[in-house]
């Protein structure tokens, strides 16, 4: 899903694709628990008006649908049950929209999503030279044509009986849970419930499986084991799927609809059986129990029928030419003048005067060739085949004993180019990891080229095989890192090229949602061992702003180093910065054996 490029829609063309003349398809057997009941669903009005919903289900196939007191509509529809929990969903006939809706037959709670393509044609937002804040996309609305929009009611549904009593409960139980689902649709996917308002998914065996998805998504609890689960696939096909799942069980009914990658309209349901792979350390309030959501999330939209938190990538940065691009390389802000710059503030790993002085001759195994010559703790001059004498600041990091990582941006480079060098002076092992704009997905995007070798050097011995290379010593594995005062994020490493990470919103302590998650988004990267307990982890935030962070962690110090090529969300600034961070370990799951070799 992730590098699948969905094409564009027009209304028209999506009113081309929907088809709401049939049920969802269903690739095992249907419930007849609702066939020949009247159902009223009584929703409660929690800012949005509910609808007003009474079904006859007809058979098993077809039910009656009386909405907001209207004329009563036959429509197609499909239902799956999991003990004492009934799923169904239909499209109504000659529109884009639709409901699916969970009823607990034992207690006569429920939670019905209405889902709709939008019915006008979506603002088109052009964002090649300015983007969108948060603010502005949450005033915009809707603009996706494509995308499957919903709206959740909670509430109590009656046969001739009384109300139920209690509701479905927002909740933080599920937080940080890793499962891994297989369905009878054939597919095997991870999914991270990372925070109250996202959740995190790895397709394994897809083409271009194995790289994390962020997704906006909603959360109830049932009871004990049971959740009403949903998510969006924004900026990506806008299909939207919901779900219960049993964590005693195991297993999990579902229903999707949308339109898939080939522009065809996609409604299925799907059971799934699942397992566990572990539980990351979670970090809201003791006293929490999730049951409000954070004023510091709910804050960030306007409220609007629909309106969830997401990234929005593709309208939150600007996406210029590469010509735009590289006009910005002489005018590159360097190191501490890249302000503001919460991503260091108080937390920098001592700088390392250990290069001071020296030259070195770095050499990879593929013939490529670098000369450092280091005039002092600040400044070197250096070449390459295919590049001169050429003078740089750089800030070099003393990230173990005898261990330096150090960067450098090349003024006036075009297109625009830093380099990081990790040098082990005691064993001569050496990695150069050079980075430059453009060549990506995007213009913008950052493009790494690693080269593991040796450097060469007086008194550092030359290794003859020994190399630094690339690891899955950290899959699974999760920390949270604090960059700064306000500045704290959570990463899960949870595929061996793509991890996710969690910003968490802060807020009040003590008022609900504090440190209960955020946003979440998530990108391709690359693991690096360089010792035991010392990692390079270097990401690339593609489908986005397109920056390459590169982060040297030494994890017996909980510390790590590094540094950012980055342009600005507006395109109108170019940095070379650094990057800082104190860690705290976040548990491990088990993927052992999950992924390709």
């Amino acid at each position: 899903m992730f590098r699948i490029n969905y094409s564009k829609l027009s209304l028209d063309e999506v009113k081309s694709i929907v088809s709401a003349d049939s049920g969802p398809f269903s690739a095992g057997t249907r419930s007849d628990l609702l066939i020949n009941r009247e159902i009223t669903l009584t929703l409660d009005d929690e800012g949005v008006t509910p609808p007003a919903l009474t079904y006859f289900f007809n058979s098993g196939d077809t039910l009656t649908l009386c909405e907001n007191g209207a004329k009563a509509v036959e429509c197609p529809y499909g239902a799956l049950e999991m003990g004492t929990r009934v799923l169904f969903a239909h499209m109504i006939p000659g529109t884009l929209r639709g409901y699916a809706a969970v009823l607990d037959t034992e207690t006569g709670r429920c939670a019905a999503v209405e889902m709709w393509f939008i019915d006008h044609e979506g603002a088109e937002v052009d964002t090649r030279h300015k983007p969108l804040s948060i603010e502005e996309l949450g005033k915009l609305g809707f603009f996706v044509n494509r995308e499957v929009e919903r709206q959740i009611w909670r509430g109590f549904f009656t046969e001739n009986e009384g109300a139920a009593q209690g509701r479905f409960s927002r909740s933080l139980r599920l937080d940080n849970k890793m499962v891994l689902w297989d369905d009878d649709l054939g597919r095997r996917r991870i999914f991270t419930y990372v925070s109250n308002y996202f959740s995190t998914l790895v397709e394994l065996d897809t083409p271009d499986g194995e790289d994390v998805i962020s997704l906006p998504s909603d959360y109830f609890q049932i009871d004990d084991s049971t959740f009403f689960y949903d998510f969006g696939e924004v900026e990506y096909s806008g299909r939207l799927s919901v779900e219960v799942f049993d964590l005693f069980s195991m297993k999990k009914i579902g229903v999707t609809m949308g339109i898939d990658e080939n522009d065809e309209f996609e409604f299925r349901l799907y059971r799934a059986t699942g397992k566990v792979l572990g539980q990351y350390a979670t970090f809201y309030d003791f006293d929490d129990p999730g049951d409000q959501p954070a004023a510091s999330m709910a804050g960030r939209f306007a409220q609007k029928k629909g309106m969830r938190g997401t990234y929005r990538t593709s309208v939150l940065t600007s996406h210029p030419e590469p010509e735009e691009i590289n006009a910005l390389s002489p005018h590159v802000r360097l190191f501490d003048d890249a302000q503001p710059n919460g991503m260091i503030s108080d937390t920098r790993m001592a700088y390392s005067t250990q290069c001071a002085g020296k030259t070195v001759l770095f050499r990879d195994d593929a013939g490529f060739c670098a000369e450092l010559d280091f005039i002092d703790h600040e400044h070197l001059r250096f070449r390459t085949a295919d590049r001169d004498w050429t003078d740089a600041q750089y800030r070099a990091y003393q990230l173990d004993e005898d261990l330096v990582y150090l960067g450098f941006y090349i003024e006036n480079s075009c297109p625009p180019e830093g380099m990081q060098f990790a040098l082990d002076f005691s064993n001569g092992c050496a990695t150069c990891i050079d980075a430059k704009i453009g060549g990506g997905k995007e213009p913008h995007d950052v493009v790494p080229v690693y080269h593991f070798g040796y450097m060469e050097t007086e008194g550092v011995p030359v290794p003859r095989t020994r190399r630094h290379g690339f690891t899955r010593e950290l899959l699974g594995r999760s920390f949270t890192w604090t960059y700064s005062k306000g500045i704290t994020s959570q990463h899960i490493y949870n595929s061996p090229n793509s991890y996710s990470w969690t910003i968490f919103m802060g807020g009040t302590p003590g008022a609900p949602g504090y440190r209960a998650g955020g946003f979440v988004w998530s990108s391709p990267c690359t693991y690096i061992k360089l010792r035991n307990g010392v990692y390079v982890m270097t990401c690339v935030e593609e489908k986005w702003s397109g920056n390459l962070s590169s982060a040297a962690m030494n994890l017996k110090i909980m510390h790590d180093c590094g540094f950012i090529l980055s342009t600005s969300h507006d395109c109108t600034t170019l940095d070379f910065t650094m990057l800082s961070a104190y860690a705290r370990d976040a548990g491990k799951c088990d993927l052992s054996g999950l992924y390709t070799l």
